[in-house]
């Protein structure tokens, strides 16, 4: 197997750092264009737009691959879970709530894999796992609760995109025994596809209801950016710094994406910093990390 070669550090956390703005400004642009367009509608021309550009870049990297028919039922299954179900709640989700509030919910997806697998017998889930998973739930409550109370939509966008993180981690989970025998490009490209298939028609009404002239220049801007900044060029540079330094001590960068997404939301869409908010998300963020830690 080759090995690339080593970058010199900063080279690396400048890698990390462009990763941590480009997936942070995903959560900012997508809330700032969601006026423009119907949710589903924006979620559609998304999944259209990556679902054709992984199509390029596997024959570009002339990945080869072949779905076999026993496992076209664990594709459907892991495309429904990983894609259709994951992107359609997530921009509710954005579209309900906030920037920061959905950056943070997606971010304890990994708090999610660990309890799902301990439940399901998987894996076994150590004191420093299990004080991750209660201080990060404690965190929740104290984000979200209020919230709830208060009405608005905004409690609501927060139990959608945590149901996004929660079907995020399925798919992961899902994912592992098709991983080995087709390889992550290949995998993720066909799950995408059909994922987008099986959302495409839930999202007619809201294409053909969408009032195309007030999307605007600004508004395809935000779904080209949506298409291949967050994808292609971050999942690059995010599997390049896996490479160089491996996934641990890379993995503690994604943790700064609702931290930079707080501050870019505060800067450009006036979202404010409170108590709650930061008491909640610092648990949450704590007990995210202590649950990705065994022991």
């Amino acid at each position: 197997m080759r090995t690339q070669p080593k970058a010199v550090p900063w080279v690396v956390d400048l890698a990390l750092v462009t990763v941590v703005l480009l997936w942070s400004l995903n959560f900012v642009i997508l809330k700032a264009a969601l006026p423009r367009f119907d949710p589903l509608a924006l979620a559609a021309l998304r999944f259209m737009g990556i679902a054709v550009l992984f199509e390029i870049l596997l024959r570009f990297k002339g990945v080869e691959g072949r779905l076999d028919r026993a496992d076209r039922k664990a594709f459907v299954l892991s495309a429904l879970v990983g894609y259709t179900l994951y992107q359609g709640l997530f921009i509710l989700g954005l579209h309900r709530g906030t920037a920061f509030s959905t950056a943070l919910m997606i971010n304890t997806g990994p708090m999610w894999a660990a309890l799902i697998l301990t439940l399901w017998g998987f894996e076994r889930v150590g004191r420093r796992q299990w004080a991750g998973i209660v201080l990060a739930l404690a965190g929740l409550v104290v984000y979200v609760g209020p919230r709830l109370v208060a009405g608005g939509g905004g409690g609501m966008g927060d139990l959608l995109a945590l149901g996004a993180a929660v079907s995020w981690s399925c798919y992961g989970i899902l994912n592992k025994p098709l991983l080995e025998h087709y390889g992550a490009f290949y995998l993720t490209t066909r799950t995408f596809q059909i994922g987008a298939a099986l959302f495409l028609p839930f999202a007619v009404p809201s294409l053909l209801g969408q009032d195309w002239a007030d999307i605007g220049p600004a508004g395809w801007a935000a779904v080209a950016y949506s298409v291949v900044f967050p994808i292609v060029v971050a999942v690059s540079l995010w599997n390049w710094a896996i490479g160089q330094r491996g996934v641990s001590r890379t993995v503690v960068y994604q943790y700064l994406v609702p931290v930079t997404s707080a501050l870019l939301s505060w800067l450009f869409l006036d979202e404010p910093f409170t108590f709650q908010k930061l008491a909640g998300g610092a648990l949450v963020l704590v007990g995210v990390v202590l649950s990705r830690r065994p022991g």
